[in-house]
């Protein structure tokens, strides 16, 4: 970019030159430099005095809006250096994302959908850079220094490691072989070695009797033989029994036992702790949305996120785009039938507190997350979510949008009123170039398959387009000065510039008329099509 710009403007400048030595005789250079010498030697110091009154007013004028500037702009800019440790800078909403990656709670499984999507279109779904990421959160999750001496798991631990497939399901294999009661291994399986939801199910059930059995034989002589830290493994067991627990009532989600699955999210919510680091909130919340339980929702939004509280949204931001976008949807939800068909009437009589509320909820919401309206209102194309995602980021508007864009579609006049809302906001977000980092958009780009189309903000114009435009705007300029300067000289010109054009369009189709038969037109207008038999 810098270098096309510095090509351009030495362009330019041997433009300029060029321009000015043809012209020099019709604009008449030499004469008008003699009459400026003239002119500059006879002015008085009245002239020299009125000068400098009006350079210190304009002074004075661009401090005062520097001043008003830096007042109304100041935490913006500390919120931008590097080296800043200004806790306020850290505070204020506006400053530029950490670029931190998050596990996506309502991750696909990896066999019996992402694969299943591969095999279809043969394109991956998931970057190496994500199943990476979800590699080391089984390790992190499902290993532990105490394992050291026990087959099965330091195998599991190979297994983990692995980067093919293929390798990982022969490795767990390996592991049951060893301990058919081996609950890492058989999650494994679930995950990458079942072709529908239900086999993965069945899978995930057995490694849920096998790791409560192991659970239900620990004792304390037991749990001492592992040493000082004997009580890291059964909190290691724990968070592969919540593991599997979420997973299963994602399957009865799917398969649309949403009364277990509901079930199932709530009693795992109970456990602050592990459903915490699991986010099991996000499941909740969908499956309520599913059943169409918006005062649950509600009250889930007021225990995880603070919605409806006393503290003050606009002091903070949301946890998520999911907590954002669902308490906006809540709030549109009540005005969306005046939206279902909008007519001048409605327009004309102005909104209700209700429906200025609601604008006010998905305005705070696009500032968020801007990426996520165009997948809802399907202006975008939807692609598979990944296994993770950063907040405010393109990943995370997919992992939202995937989900919850049928609860959107339930709701009459929601997307009405979304669409309303973000044509006024797009404008906005294009000019605000502190809310997002280019570190956001190029760490989306690891998350992200290399075929998809990612969405970035602001968006700017491409450099072929500047291009096109600097060029343009040249070749008027030049035009203007000659039809001013000779318009003579001028009209000739460009009645030479038509005559060669219909020249060259003339010789083409003569050319191509010589190479063409003369009746290739009609022989393709009347030659019939054949329609294949079935």
């Amino acid at each position: 970019m810098a270098c096309s710009w510095t090509f351009l403007w030495l362009l330019w400048i041997a433009m300029v030159a060029v321009l000015l030595f043809f012209l020099r005789g019709p604009l008449k250079i030499s004469e008008s430099l003699e009459s400026a010498t003239s002119y500059f030697n006879n002015l008085t110091p009245k002239f020299y005095v009125a000068l400098t009154g009006t350079s210190s007013l304009v002074s004075g004028i661009i401090l005062i809006f520097e001043w008003w500037y830096f007042k109304n702009n100041a935490g913006v800019e500390q919120g931008e250096d590097e080296g800043s440790d200004n806790e306020e800078s850290i505070d204020n909403p506006k400053t530029v994302p950490e670029c931190k990656v998050w596990r996506n709670p309502m991750a696909l499984f990896r066999a019996a959908e992402y694969n299943r999507f591969r095999k279809e279109t043969n394109s991956e779904p998931l970057t190496y850079y994500d199943m990476n990421l979800s590699a080391q959160d089984h390790q992190s999750l499902f290993m532990c220094d105490e394992d050291q001496g026990r087959a099965d798991y330091e195998i599991m631990q190979v297994a983990w490691r692995e980067r093919e497939s293929e390798q990982r399901i022969q490795t767990a294999r390996t592991a049951l072989a060893i301990n058919s009661e081996c609950a890492s291994a058989l999650v494994l399986l679930a995950e990458e070695d079942t072709e529908t939801v239900a086999q993965a199910e069945n899978v995930l059930r057995r490694a849920l009797r096998a790791i409560e059995n192991t659970l239900s034989t620990y004792s304390n002589n037991q749990i001492a033989s592992y040493g000082q830290n004997g009580d890291t493994v059964r909190k290691r067991d724990l968070t592969i029994q919540t593991y599997i627990k979420r997973r299963l009532a994602m399957c009865a989600r799917k398969q649309g036992r949403l009364r277990e699955a509901i079930k199932g999210f709530r009693d795992l919510s109970r456990e602050q702790s592990l459903s915490t680091l699991l986010s099991v909130q996000d499941n909740l919340i969908e499956a309520c949305l599913e059943v169409q339980a918006y005062a649950d929702v509600q009250n889930l939004l007021v225990r995880y996120d603070g919605y409806g509280t006393s503290c003050s949204y606009d002091q903070r931001e949301p946890r998520s785009a999911a907590m954002s976008y669902t308490s906006a949807l809540l709030k549109v939800r009540a005005v969306a039938e005046n939206f279902r068909c909008p007519s001048e009437s409605s327009v004309r009589r102005g909104l209700s507190s209700a429906e200025q509320t609601a604008i006010e909820a998905l305005t705070r919401a696009m500032e968020f997350n801007p990426h996520v309206p165009p997948y809802l209102l399907e202006i975008r194309a939807m692609i598979m979510p990944p296994e993770h995602f950063l907040k405010r980021g393109d990943s995370e508007a997919l992992a939202y949008a995937f989900f919850h864009i049928q609860h959107w579609k339930r709701i009459d006049g929601a997307l009405q009123l979304l669409s309303i809302v973000w044509k006024d906001f797009v404008p906005k977000v294009n000019k605000d170039t502190h809310a997002f980092s280019s570190q956001l958009e190029s760490a989306d780009k690891e998350l992200l398959p290399a075929w998809h189309e990612q969405s970035a903000f602001p968006q700017t114009e491409s450099t072929l387009g500047m291009l096109i435009q600097t060029f343009a705007c040249l070749a008027i300029c030049i035009l203007a000065v000659l039809s001013q300067q000779v318009p003579s000289s001028y009209g000739e010109m460009l009645r030479q510039i038509v005559t060669s054009g219909v020249q060259m369009y003339e010789n083409s189709m003569n050319t191509f008329s010589q190479w063409a038969p003369n009746n290739i037109i009609p022989y393709l207008a009347s030659k019939p099509v054949s329609v294949p038999e079935i």
